[in-house]
């Protein structure tokens, strides 16, 4: 059950302007490829991916978020994430994710 979201652009104005309520987000290129699967307080994660406090992480233009309201509910949604991908991907995660949920 993939994000059923709008693609933002990954800029700080758009990331503080998430809320910080537990949630799921996919990071994605350019073309909208998934490289990154995560969850947390929705903000405060998009934040940590920025180096320096400033810019992106390397291959990263777009994000989309999902509120799901648990911490616990999070992870669980960030594994089924993962597994959809992988699933579609021949057993292959997103770039930057080193293991499953």
């Amino acid at each position: 059950m993939p994000l059923y979201k709008k693609w933002s652009s990954f800029n700080k104005d758009n990331v503080l302007s998430e809320t910080d309520a537990y949630g799921v987000y996919e990071l994605g290129d350019s073309n909208g490829k998934i490289v990154y699967i995560g969850h947390g307080r929705i903000r405060n994660r998009l934040n940590s991916h920025f180096l320096s406090g400033r810019d992106p992480i390397p291959r990263v233009s777009l994000y989309r978020a999902e509120v799901v309201g648990s911490k616990e509910r999070a992870e669980q949604r960030e594994r089924a994430e993962i597994r959809a991908y992988m699933r579609s991907n021949y057993g292959v995660c997103p770039a930057y994710n080193k293991r499953l949920g």
